[in-house]
């Protein structure tokens, strides 16, 4: 299956075309900027030793988060459960916290992100079924011994070097910070690519009134009969 990403076989070793690679990576970017620039949230994966660095650098610089210890299974299915105290924030379209809500915050399930940026797939299969299962896309390095298709967009590359890896999570990190830059610059002009907490709050206080008004309506109407 990986086959089409191998330039050549030297002393045993399958050896991965940089051409592809590139180009797969470069189609990655686009899909981390563009995440980025809609204001999703990025989750950057690494759970093998010293990806550390590279998972929480790229997640600071693409504004996401980052995780570099065991996948706790079922963290999307049962996120209430399991992320339930996991702290969150409002903030408006410049990153800034909104304070007052904090009490609005409780009553929400748990976020699961936009976009899951996996390092090492073959230890975190688990991860990928269930982002898989839930429709969240998926970006991982691809080695010759890992299934492509356990990720929405592979980039195929040598995952057993850490040069590699903290060279790809550092492009796709860079990518995610001009998506920022891009969806802040946007912002000043007031073009925001999401509906502020402000309007968000509004419309749900005016479903609340008119759900409210449609019972009253009911009520009288089934007791004038």
């Amino acid at each position: 299956m990986n086959s089409r990403y191998i330039f050549g076989i030297r002393s045993g070793i399958h050896i991965i075309s940089l051409d592809i690679t590139a180009a797969h990576l470069r189609r990655a970017c686009r899909v981390v900027s563009g995440v980025a620039e809609r204001g999703g949230l990025i989750l950057f994966v690494g759970t093998r030793k010293g990806q550390d660095r590279a998972v929480v650098k790229a997640a600071h610089m693409a504004g996401g988060c980052h995780l570099f210890e065991r996948w706790t299974p079922g963290s999307i299915t049962n996120g209430h459960q399991i992320l339930g105290r996991c702290r969150m924030r409002v903030v408006d379209e410049f990153d800034r916290p909104i304070p007052g809500y904090e009490n609005e915050l409780l009553e929400r399930p748990s976020l699961k992100p936009d976009l899951v940026v996996c390092l090492n797939p073959l230890e975190n299969w688990v991860m990928l079924h269930e982002c898989g299962l839930h429709g969240v896309p998926t970006v991982g390095i691809i080695d010759t011994d890992a299934n492509p298709t356990w990720v929405t967009y592979p980039i195929p590359a040598n995952d057993d070097s850490l040069r590699c890896v903290q060279l790809i999570a550092g492009v796709l990190g860079r990518a995610g910070e001009e998506g920022q830059k891009r969806r802040r610059a946007r912002a000043e002009k007031g073009d925001v690519a999401y509906q502020p907490v402000e309007f968000e709050l509004k419309k749900a206080e005016e479903n609340d009134v008119k759900t409210g008004g449609d019972e009253e309506a009911i009520h009288h109407a089934g007791g004038s009969g």
